[in-house]
């Protein structure tokens, strides 16, 4: 779900000890629930996934997605990239 006043992202999780309902906000990997006090975890376990700062961290990997999606695109299209 998407905030309808900015680019925030609400992923809404049970708690996995009482079933509250637990919203998560973007780049929040774990939120406290008000019902019993447990930590409830967003799914994505690699900070890669959510951290705005992981570009930063995983130049390399994000470099080696680009140069994988251009040859890609480059050998859909019959030609070659070098």
């Amino acid at each position: 779900m998407k905030c309808p006043g900015s680019d925030v992202e609400i992923t809404v999780k049970n708690c996995p000890s009482c079933g509250e309902e637990v919203e998560l906000f973007t780049g929040e990997s774990r939120a406290k629930c008000s019902g019993c006090g447990n930590w409830v975890v967003r799914e994505k376990a690699s900070c890669i996934e959510w951290c705005p700062g992981a570009k930063q961290c995983f130049h390399h990997v994000f470099e080696k997605k680009t140069a994988d999606e251009e040859s890609d695109d480059a050998s859909s299209e019959g030609r070659s990239i070098n």
